[in-house]
């Protein structure tokens, strides 16, 4: 293969390779939903509507969801009740959710994905994890993919929290 047509197909390809942290569309209104937790209670995100949300999608199986789990521990000890981590399981198997939740000590809202995927669609969630953050006024701000990156999402927040309402 010809070296100089390297280059420019490596530009071209990276062009359309997804970011692992971007700005998301600051006019884009997040997408409620009305879903169930372990306990069989109902979580809506417009009930968050005023705080500052990390949405995060996950599953029991995905291992780098699995790496990520310290730091949104870490993140939500840290939140002062500042703002609010919600995480959504996107298992097809529910059973196999609280005993993932007790081994790894998870405490703050958990919720499970309705079985049609209707809430991965209406996020465009195609990797795993995805995490979104969302202003109090329910706008997204941020997309991150793959695990986060504790310190950039932790100033990605406390940006957020300075802004005025």
């Amino acid at each position: 293969m010809n070296p100089r047509l390297r280059l420019p197909t490596l530009v071209a390809l990276l062009a359309f390779a997804p970011a692992a942290c971007s700005t998301a569309d600051p006019s884009r209104q997040a997408p409620d939903f009305t879903l169930k937790d372990p306990a069989g209670k109902t979580v809506a995100l417009s009930a968050q509507r005023g705080h500052v949300v990390l949405l995060n999608f996950w599953a029991t199986w995905c291992d780098s969801c699995k790496t990520e789990i310290p730091s949104l521990k870490n993140l939500q000890s840290r939140s002062g009740g500042k703002f609010v981590v919600l995480a959504v399981s996107v298992d097809e198997d529910p059973a196999k959710v609280p005993p993932f939740l007790k081994k790894y000590a998870l405490d703050f809202p958990i919720a499970y994905a309705d079985q049609a995927g209707a809430v991965e669609r209406a996020y465009a969630v195609r990797d795993l994890p995805t995490t979104f953050l969302i202003g109090p006024d329910g706008q997204i701000e941020r997309r991150y993919v793959g695990p986060l990156d504790e310190r950039a999402v932790e100033n990605d927040i406390l940006a957020l929290l300075r802004r005025p309402s």
